[in-house]
């Protein structure tokens, strides 16, 4: 998701044009047009450059209380980029160093994947096994309060930094759920959060990858994921699910590499942007760590950027089976420029593409077989996507589907799948998997495609 750069400093320069002899009355050769052209919108930046000067001076001289310059200059850049698209932000010394915590694996706080969506603080997803996780917390929930302090109209990074503290600290979270009429207090101790990228489970013959998120060990941990489940069953996993669901992504590099672990041959993922060098394609190598067993890919709409990388580089190969409800569509590139001795910069410089050439934005992945998580039609977990979010880029390819071949064969046992589970089924309990709808269709059709041998390992597709 992210690929780090130095800052580049450029210099503009003012170029004035003088009118030749010969050109007619009332009319300018083009090349001084154009040249005039750029003095005009030169002329018209460094007056809104007066203007914002203007405004800094009036609230400093006359502003109820005294503002520091520096917090001003802070809000003024951090507005700037906010106001560009969800991603793109600057982050001070503390915040640069918090996010390299982050993509480390290893950092403080909640363990809750966080945005702003119409001047509230909507979760997008918590992470395994973190407090926020071991506290209930959905994505689709509204922090409306930390701490007894009203959260509306706060921004990301004033309402990140309340909820992080050190480890030990209690913390008092009031949230707004979907389709619960009183707000939902819950009491949260802060914890060093240790991201252990994979969890893997033997459901019988059939090897279970959950993968919390790409932080910079994901490709190693897959690995040794595999390798683990077959030692375990003694080289007889017939098959594989790969659980992507309520993955928030994390660092392009891992996500390219954990879907090279699966493929043969074949593209990932390209990059396109403003500029020939942030256009790239990355390609498959030989080396299928399952050998070409079944594969099932669980997804949900809190599966985003590198995760949908990776759904549609299995899915668009024709090596796996995607199975869940529409990803979050998260399809852009952040690069960080580093500004020394003041943090960095964060700005979306790219869009993800798929092998098939559509872009991952706005719609992001349509699972092969869709599958939702409860029975009611009504819930609204998880909701929230990156076409919600404020100042989204829209889909530039204009594709709402992939142009791809015919289909996988599935086996028969798919059409007896619902797309709910019925209303006997019990209530989700995380630790208790024969709760998870999902899951246990995913076994139901993985465990078909070992046995027909159709599927993802195989060429054989028809309509």
């Amino acid at each position: 998701m992210m690929r780090m750069a130095r800052m580049k400093l450029r210099t503009s320069l003012l170029i004035t044009a003088t009118f030749a002899v010969g050109i007619g009355v009332g009319m300018v050769a083009p090349a001084v047009h154009d040249a005039l052209a750029g003095v005009r919108q030169s002329d018209e930046t460094y007056r809104q450059l007066g203007l914002f000067e203007n405004i800094f001076q009036r609230i400093r001289a006359d502003y109820v209380v005294p503002e520091p310059s520096k917090k001003l200059i802070y809000d003024a850049m951090n507005g700037m980029l906010t106001g560009l698209d969800p991603h793109s932000a600057y982050m001070n010394a503390q915040q640069y160093k918090d996010m390299k915590a982050e993509t480390s694996g290893q950092f403080g706080g909640l363990g809750i994947e966080v945005t702003e969506a119409g001047g509230f603080i909507k979760v997008i997803t918590p992470i395994d096994g973190t407090p926020a996780a071991k506290a209930g917390i959905k994505p689709g929930d509204l922090i409306v309060a930390i701490d007894g302090k009203p959260m509306v109209g706060v921004t990301l990074d004033k309402a990140v930094d309340r909820m992080r503290g050190p480890a030990g600290s209690k913390i008092d979270i009031t949230i707004k759920r979907p389709g619960v009429d009183k707000p939902v207090h819950v009491t949260l101790t802060r914890a060093i959060i240790h991201v252990h990228a994979v969890k893997t489970a033997l459901y019988g013959d059939v090897g279970y990858l959950r993968l919390a998120s790409f932080s910079e060990n994901a490709n190693r941990d897959i690995r040794r994921g595999v390798a683990k489940l077959k030692a375990e069953s003694h080289g007889k996993v017939d098959a594989y699910i790969l659980d992507l669901r309520n993955n928030p992504g994390g660092l392009l590099d891992q996500g390219i590499a954990v879907a090279d672990d699966f493929l043969n041959t074949g593209e990932i993922v390209s990059t396109h942007g403003r500029h020939q060098s942030d256009d790239q394609v990355w390609y498959a190598h030989d080396g299928d760590i399952t050998g070409g067993k079944p594969i099932v890919v669980l997804v949900n709409s809190g599966t985003a950027s590198a995760a949908e990388i990776v759904s549609a580089a299995l899915q668009q190969n024709r090596r796996a089976v995607v199975m869940g409800t529409r990803t979050f569509g998260k399809g852009s590139v952040q690069t960080i420029f580093t500004i020394p001795g003041h943090g960095a910069l964060r700005m979306t410089t790219a869009l993800y593409y798929t092998p098939s050439g559509k872009s991952l934005q706005d719609y992001g992945v349509e699972p092969d077989l869709v599958v939702h998580e409860t029975n009611n039609p009504k819930d609204h977990f998880p909701k929230i996507r990156e076409s919600n979010m404020p100042h989204a880029f829209r889909n530039p390819s204009g594709l709402k589907a992939p142009i791809l071949p015919p289909k996988l064969v599935l086996p028969a046992v798919a059409k007896t799948i619902a797309p709910r589970p019925p209303a006997s089924w019990p209530k989700f309990e995380p630790k208790h998997p024969n709760t998870d709808y999902q899951l246990q269709m995913a076994l139901k059709l993985v465990r078909a495609m070992a046995t027909n041998r159709v599927g993802a390992s195989q060429a054989d597709v028809a309509h």
